[in-house]
């Protein structure tokens, strides 16, 4: 097996680079109402643009999606309350409030699963960081037109 590339050689720079010009946008099968996007952009953030594989956007995608009914789902329960009252009087726990609930866990079995090969692609949690650091550094760079940016042509 082919050992993964320092992220401070050059070819991973370039490599990184011409991941930063790529447009990450969610699967077509997965699609986004307009809710959505704010999370989804928090999450595409996560990483630099050229780590993205096609089934982590599906992945975040279903994240976002998930975050974003949770958000829904919060709102009306702060509106309703925890405790429901029935018609005969008596209080019970509110359901929507299980929902908010599965949705939480959703989102951490989601969040969990992209990063399930996270050591196996990155290695040690500190030399990932590292590298999702130098990353993100690279792509900064992009923003100051010091550096010639490839085209996707």
């Amino acid at each position: 097996m082919a050992r993964k590339q320092r992220i401070d050689s050059s070819a991973a720079a370039v490599r990184i680079v011409q991941g930063a010009v790529k447009h990450i946008a969610p699967p077509s099968h997965v699609p986004l109402d307009d809710c959505d996007w704010p999370f989804w952009e928090n999450v595409v953030a996560e990483f630099a643009r050229s780590e993205w594989t096609e089934h982590q956007l599906e992945i975040a995608a279903m994240l976002a999606r998930t975050m974003a009914n949770m958000e829904a789902e919060q709102r009306q329960l702060r509106i309703e309350g925890f405790i429901a009252v029935r018609e005969n009087g008596t209080t019970v726990e509110n359901p929507r409030g299980r929902v908010v609930k599965s949705l939480a866990g959703d989102i951490l079995s989601l969040r969990r699963s992209l990063a399930l090969h996270a050591r196996a692609r990155s290695g040690d949690n500190r030399d990932a960081a590292k590298q999702r650091e130098a990353g993100r550094s690279l792509e900064a760079d992009l923003s100051d037109d010091l550096l010639a940016t490839p085209s996707l042509q």
